[in-house]
């Protein structure tokens, strides 16, 4: 084995994150990593990459035993490199600067060779089947090739392991496809891939065995082909709460019945009630009461209407839309078609050259924040962890940050109303943390992700902005996030929610407002439509783009 790992322990503040954790992977390997948040799988690999300090256990790497104080460097001289969920790039460098940080810079009469640089960069990213232009500076690179840039640098030393962290969360279908076609090739080359996702069917399409944790616990480790979505999502809840997931063998999808549509949900017929414990069904009820009894769930009020939108950037085109009470409105678009970037206008985060932006009919042309915050607008942002939250805060600061006026009383900070609210929050969610003064930064990401939501909910929002609200969160995660923004939609809120997954889009839209080049092009009623509906609409939208 390249890799065996035996009863590892790792404690944060007394508590366990990791515990008799046992692991092997083999030469060649591509061996899949999944459980839900807070299951120990980011320390596990930060364990491996000299991140960490194990507290217990042993780590044999070719045989031979790891010391416990490994560093990153000593990591990577062994040959495992990590490529985190976020990219670690210098934006203003070029995609050759960033390859090369770190290595040792041939020198000749005292000058760097940038061209032998390139010319051995540029010929380990062809081996690897990477095209890139590596002169061009990362900022100005798609997601996509800003994760090829870290997987030519991770390959340009001897690389044995490959661990890769939720790497397709911010990629496309097709940048996907090239992500797993560098896997393969990587394999086929003799390298190791540890592959830690929480999107099953990549699981199921790339790995050769899985290994399920929960709870910092080793559930099973099992081969790929002996196994099915539905199975693995029950190791990991150790429950049966994939009756929402699609068994392999039957082919059967139930949540895909959860298109019954707004009027449905809101006189509760239709759709699939989702198997939930006692436990779970008393949290929705709390989270509920803390959302206050809101409207009375009309349909059809509107909420937030947009005419005309154009960033000063000229990515977004001059867009039109309508977002109703009581309906979760999806936006879908491919990869650079605005979605994020129209939202941001929306809010006041990106700067407009046009349009205007009503909130129950009160106009604006220059959005701002505050502003959006103080109307009833709260926005879930794509990028978590630079954007929705401040990471060495704790738990509680950051769900203050857009409502801490509310818990201030002649100038003095009410820490204990605070307090209070924010272990209620905890409750309500779910947030698996040691409490509120834990750092944010110590939570995994679907734990984060609920602080997050949290923030907004102290707020009181009544129009919800969601732009990839569950990227990058398992499955019982996913369906919580689902669940709280279905309730809002019953209690007459409106819900905008942006996602690059089309069939998660499917299962909770009411619409799907189709966006391309800028534009939205068309908005279809969620009413036995098809994926190939949309899609075909955005690749039309293109070839018109590019026609003219």
């Amino acid at each position: 084995m390249l890799l065996d790992v035996k009863s590892v322990d790792k404690k944060f503040n007394g508590v366990y994150a990791l515990k008799g954790l046992d692991f092997s992977l083999g030469e060649g390997e591509v061996h899949g990593l999944i459980g839900e948040n807070g299951a120990g799988k980011s320390t596990f690999i930060k364990i491996l990459g000299g991140v960490y300090k194990r507290d217990g256990g042993s780590i044999l790497w070719n045989g031979k035993e790891l010391s416990e104080t490994i560093r990153p460097e000593d990591s990577r001289a062994f040959g495992i490199n990590i490529i985190f969920q976020d990219n670690v790039l210098i934006p203003a460098f070029t995609g050759l600067e960033n390859i090369c940080l770190g290595r040792p810079y041939p020198v000749k009469g005292g000058l760097i060779q940038w061209t032998e640089m390139e010319r051995e960069a540029a010929a380990k990213a062809a081996e690897l089947g990477i095209h890139l232009d590596l002169k061009k500076p990362v900022s100005m690179m798609t997601p996509a090739q800003k994760k090829c840039v870290e997987i030519v640098r991770a390959m340009m030393s001897d690389c044995k392991l490959l661990i890769l962290d939720e790497p397709t969360a911010s990629l496309s279908d097709k940048e996907t496809n090239l992500l797993f076609s560098i896997v393969r090739n990587l394999k086929a080359k003799g390298t190791s891939v540890l592959y830690v996702t929480h999107r099953l069917e990549e699981i199921m399409e790339l790995t050769d065995r899985v290994t399920v944790l929960r709870n910092g616990t080793l559930v099973s480790t099992v081969d790929t082909a002996g196994t099915s979505r539905k199975e693995l999502v029950r190791l990991m809840s150790g429950n049966e709460a994939a009756s929402g997931v699609e068994d392999a063998e039957t082919g059967k999808d139930a949540e895909s019945k959860l298109q019954g549509g707004a009027a449905d949900r809101i006189s509760g017929k239709g759709g699939v009630k989702q198997p939930v414990s006692s436990e779970a069904e008393k949290t929705d009820t709390q989270g509920a009461e803390l959302l206050g009894t809101g409207a009375d769930g009309k349909i059809g009020k509107t909420a937030l209407e947009v005419h005309g939108i154009r960033s000063g950037d000229g990515i977004v085109r001059g867009v039109d839309l309508e977002v109703k009470t009581g309906l979760i409105t999806g936006m879908f678009g491919l990869c650079g078609s605005g979605r994020t970037e129209f939202l941001e206008c929306i809010y006041g985060t990106r700067k407009l050259a046009g349009g205007e932006v009503a909130i129950d009919g009160k106009t604006t042309t220059r959005p701002t924040p505050s502003e959006s915050i103080r109307q009833g607008m709260a926005f879930i942002c794509e990028d978590r962890r630079g954007k929705a939250m401040i990471p060495a805060f704790s738990v509680e600061e950051n769900m203050m940050l857009s409502s801490i006026d509310r818990y201030t009383k002649g100038g003095w900070f009410q820490k204990r109303a605070a307090d209070k609210k924010a272990m209620d929050m905890i409750e309500a969610l779910k947030i698996k943390c040691v409490g509120v003064s834990q750092p944010a930064k110590e939570l995994s990401g679907g734990n984060q992700q609920k602080v997050v939501f949290a923030k907004a909910l102290l707020t009181e929002p009544s129009i919800w902005l969601c732009d990839e609200p569950t990227q990058a969160v398992d499955v019982a995660t996913r369906q919580e996030i689902h669940r709280l923004l279905k309730e809002e939609a019953k209690k007459g809120k409106a819900v905008l929610y942006v996602s690059s997954d089309l069939t998660e889009l499917l299962e909770v839209a009411d619409e799907v407002a189709v966006m391309a080049c800028g534009r939205v092009r068309k908005t279809f009623e969620n009413k036995d439509l098809k994926p190939t509906d949309v899609l075909a609409c955005c690749y039309e939208a293109e070839r018109e783009e590019n026609d003219r």
